[in-house]
């Protein structure tokens, strides 16, 4: 039996993002769950951190891997650390140590990003602040250049704000060194160059598969996405 899917999705984009993906797998006949950061749609101050984040994506995974099942993390971009994080204790392998039954057999980064333990969080090149916001600077053209002109208006209006304080925390642990991976290397992506993204499959051991996509794969490819997530979940 296939694992349980969860997507983590990254910044600003939220669960509806993947709303294509996820059903496509449904119909196939996949279990797939989306996690939602508690940052997403909030503002400075008194906002979520970025340890919320990694708290609310564990939550879900402890439902799952507590209730015996096997499950592929699919994560997205800011995604990548923050559900690598949050899979602690959580491995197939850690979980077989205490007798347990389930636990995460693999992960499929999305054009994720992929950071080492201990790694301190910095300012984001690509954003900007307003009003306590975290804002993409340019979304038309570093999110959405690779949609169609009317999916890309209908997405401009669905991006939602991240706050702007809470990110300059550390990444303590990294979950990629305890199960396989696969990376998704979105060749024309303008958030997180092609180059980048070589460096961090690496970082993680990740076998890469090349696509064509911006930053956004599950909106303009979303068929090369699923056909990814399906050979990882039944390797």
């Amino acid at each position: 039996m296939p694992p349980t899917i969860l997507i983590v999705p990254g910044f600003w984009e939220g669960p509806a993002a993947f709303e294509t993906v996820s059903t496509r797998l449904t119909d196939d006949g996949f279990a797939v769950e989306t996690a939602a950061l508690r940052s997403t749609g909030t503002v400075s101050p008194g906002n979520p951190s970025l340890k919320d984040d990694v708290a609310a994506v564990r939550t879900c995974l402890e439902k799952l891997v507590h209730g015996g099942q096997e499950v592929l993390l699919v994560l997205h971009s800011a995604g990548g650390f923050i559900a690598s994080e949050a899979m602690e204790g959580l491995s197939k392998s850690a979980c077989r140590e205490r007798g347990g039954e389930g636990g995460v057999v693999g992960i499929v980064f999305v054009t994720g990003a992929v950071v080492p333990e201990g790694y301190e969080h910095q300012s984001l090149p690509f954003a900007v602040v307003r009003d306590g916001a975290l804002l993409c600077a340019q979304p038309d053209t570093l999110l959405f250049h690779d949609l169609a002109e009317e999916d890309r208006v209908k997405w401009l209006a669905r991006i939602q704000p991240q706050p702007a304080r809470g990110w300059n925390g550390r990444t303590r642990y990294v979950g990629w060194k305890d199960v396989p991976s696969v990376y998704l290397l979105c060749e024309e992506d303008r958030i997180l160059p092609a180059s980048l993204q070589e460096e961090m499959a690496s970082l993680a051991g990740s076998k890469i598969i090349r696509c064509s996509a911006g930053h956004m794969p599950q909106l303009s490819q979303p068929d090369k996405v699923v056909d990814v997530i399906k050979a990882a979940a039944t390797a």
